[in-house]
């Protein structure tokens, strides 16, 4: 099973980039699995989607979700960058 790390909470469409691709510019593919993380600030627990996206030759998986103040939490694989 993997292992999702907390990357940063961001605003809706600011810029966010894993391995160098922006995620904001390419649709979001739900994987369809719910994954359970933790916020980092509080310790809340919440379950968020995997999503995929394709950016030319690379397929990019990471969690997110909306978390209560309406931040966008992302949550990284450990061998992702960012």
């Amino acid at each position: 099973m993997a292992k999702w790390k907390f990357a940063k909470a961001i605003e809706e469409n600011e810029e966010f980039k894993i391995n160098g691709v922006n995620v904001w510019n390419h649709y979001w593919h739900c994987v369809d699995q719910k994954v359970e993380v933790v916020e980092p600030q509080k310790g809340n627990t919440y379950y968020f989607r995997e999503y995929e996206i394709q950016a030319d030759d690379k397929k990019i998986n990471f969690v997110a979700g909306e978390f209560i103040n309406s931040k966008i939490g992302i949550y990284l694989k450990d061998e992702e960058l960012f």
